[in-house]
């Protein structure tokens, strides 16, 4: 699959991926966290957000008017078996576009990927859910960011 260069910042190439996560990961509520407030994340971090309704089908979207709601924030449980329900969210099992870059991106460029990944799912056929999932991690001492759209063939 062919590389995109994120227009603003970095020079890092931007592969979209179809993923099929075979089980879900499990994450703490945490309310408190921001998803561009970097200051306050945890090593692993996950956000969902929904995408507004006129342009969450869109081959080229707003990217100004592309985030909706933040639905939930977390960090990753250590141990998920612990938690009680309502304290608990996750990133559910099953297919995803999916791309990362290996660098903390703003929200900018967050918004720019996640557009990104909206296109080629378009561009392949498949039936998009309107929300995504931000992922930031920290591996190898570097930050990752990640977004996940989960989709049907």
């Amino acid at each position: 699959m062919q590389g995109f260069k994120y227009p603003y910042k970095t020079m890092n190439p931007l592969n979209i991926l179809q993923l099929d996560l075979r089980a879900p990961l499990i994450y703490r509520k945490d309310a408190a966290l921001s998803p561009f407030a970097h200051s306050n994340l945890a090593e692993d971090s996950l956000f969902c957000f929904d995408i507004a309704p006129e342009q969450d089908l869109s081959i080229e979207p707003d990217e100004t008017q592309y985030l909706g709601e933040l639905l939930f924030a977390g960090t990753l449980a250590l141990h998920p078996d612990t938690l009680p329900a309502p304290q608990s969210i996750e990133l559910p099992q099953g297919t995803y576009m999916f791309a990362q870059v290996r660098e903390l991106l703003d929200r900018e460029g967050c918004i720019w990927m996640a557009t990104e990944v909206q296109k080629e799912g378009l561009w392949q056929r498949f039936t998009l859910e309107r929300r995504f999932y931000l992922r930031y991690l920290v591996e190898e001492g570097k930050t990752i960011t990640q977004v996940f759209r989960p989709y049907r063939a």
